[in-house]
């Protein structure tokens, strides 16, 4: 009966442990294997960019415009689009679209007024100066 209880507990273990561990390696394992150049990652540490360049255990990886990180090919942790190529940079329109003011002022109007009214009243005066020891 001891016997029959050990295995049972270590079949529990294989199929709740074991086996969904084995599960994720093979699935990271066909991740880094996919990846192309042109794929849009994101790593294991959170940094975003697309894949320029690939040799056999590091990749590197565009994350701004001209600038590229070397990193090991295990550290990708999701393609979020295959193929993507460079990020298309949005139209450049001749004028620069300035804000639109509204008529009424803002509470954020309102706050930077009374910040202003704060600095004014906490400036040094001549005054300040004619009292000093030192």
């Amino acid at each position: 009966m001891a016997i029959l209880f050990l295995v049972a507990v270590f079949g529990l273990m294989y199929f709740l442990l074991i086996r969904p561990q084995q599960k994720r390696l093979r699935e990271q394992q066909a991740l880094v294997r996919d990846t192309e150049v042109g794929d849009e990652v994101m790593t294991s540490s959170g940094i975003y960019g697309i894949v320029t360049e690939l040799e056999d255990d590091t990749l590197l990886i565009e994350v701004a415009e001209g600038i590229e990180m070397r990193m090991a090919r295990g550290a990708v942790a999701r393609i979020l689009t295959k193929g993507a190529g460079a990020i298309p940079e949005p139209e450049k329109s001749e004028k620069p679209e300035k804000p639109v003011k509204s008529e009424k002022p803002t509470k954020q109007d309102e706050h930077v007024d009374e910040v202003d009214k704060i600095e004014k009243i906490d400036e040094p005066s001549d005054v300040d100066d004619a009292h000093d020891n030192s």
